[in-house]
């Protein structure tokens, strides 16, 4: 994705924006309304109905086709395209960072990598609580493979793209994501410290989120994690990549980002893969847009809480 269409707006693609849920409310009756708009399609008008000169299979023949009900797949990927128009993804603190636009780039990423620390760590957690509501082996096992990832081990192939991209293998291998961002932290700075010095933003975000996972069903479950975490990774970490970029770090230090926005596309499609098998029923629609929506609504209020600190860091920690 372009800065300039982070800008404007994400382009949905090949995706029929019509079978976009706007609201909330939109979410929870998608497939009624399509059903209803299906049986409304058929009847006729007034005017069609009163016009005796046509008869009545030149009337049925001119009604507008009903519009079908959209498959698992569509409406999953209707939603990763909501997901990528919320202002959890297109927020001015990100825009901000892209641009240049804070008072001072280095003190924000020192601010962020203080704070975001306490919710990315705890990531291996959320994973497993989403793998334990699954009932479907292949779809734990999946994710399982996801899991590995994230503790440094890697496929040939995937080290191969990341050698494209200048990330040398020796960076990376056997190093727990959490890790890589410790090294980040470490290279601004910023130090390790115990969980009695996390802000009570970051413990209330973190908690919540987990609540999600573990206290929803399934299909929620993987719609916060899948849909509304996995989906945006890419396009929320660029921002930072930009702004890694103004200040000057050692690729190694910042290989944290460019590995999730080069090759996370793995994590998505597996993740996609379960959602679409999970929409198969209204109930796992509805709750898998509820999950998404939940855990964007927590990313978004995180960026407004950051953008202020960034706006007006006198006081803050440096």
């Amino acid at each position: 994705m372009t800065l300039a269409s982070q800008r404007t707006g994400v382009s949905s693609g090949a995706t029929d924006v019509s079978l976009l849920p706007h609201s909330g409310s939109d979410l929870m009756v998608l497939n009624k309304s399509v059903a209803a708009h299906s049986v409304l399609a058929f009847w006729p008008s007034a005017a069609q109905l009163l016009d005796s000169r046509k008869p009545a299979a030149a009337v049925v023949a001119s009604l507008p086709s009903p519009t079908p009900t959209p498959t698992a797949a569509q409406y999953v990927d209707a939603l990763a395209c909501q997901a990528l128009q919320h202002q959890a993804v297109q927020h001015p603190y990100l825009s901000a960072l892209a641009w240049g636009e804070l008072p001072d780039t280095r003190w924000a990423l020192r601010d962020f990598a203080r704070e975001y620390y306490a919710y990315s760590a705890h990531f291996p957690r959320y994973l497993t609580a989403v793998i334990s509501k699954l009932e479907n082996p292949a779809h734990r096992l999946a994710l399982m493979e996801n899991l590995t990832e994230e503790s440094g081990q890697y496929e040939q192939e995937e080290l191969d793209e990341l050698a494209a991209i200048g990330i040398e293998p020796e960076w990376i291998i056997g190093l727990p994501h959490p890790e890589l961002f410790r090294r980040f932290r470490r290279a601004l700075g910023v130090l390790d410290t115990d969980a009695s010095a996390e802000s009570i933003e970051m413990v209330c975000w973190r908690e919540q989120f987990l609540a999600i996972l573990t206290n929803g069903s399934a299909a929620e479950a993987l719609g916060a994690l899948g849909l509304g975490t996995e989906t945006i990774v890419q396009t929320i970490y660029q921002p930072f990549v930009d702004a890694i970029g103004r200040i000057g770090m050692h690729p190694r230090d910042s290989v944290f980002f460019p590995l999730h926005t080069a090759v996370d596309d793995h994590h998505q499609a597996t993740l996609r893969d379960i959602a679409i098998d999970l929409a198969a029923t209204e109930q796992g629609r509805r709750d898998l847009a509820k999950g998404m929506q939940k855990a964007l609504a927590l990313r978004c209020s995180f960026w407004s809480w950051l953008h202020q600190r960034a706006l007006q860091p006198e006081g803050l920690p440096a």
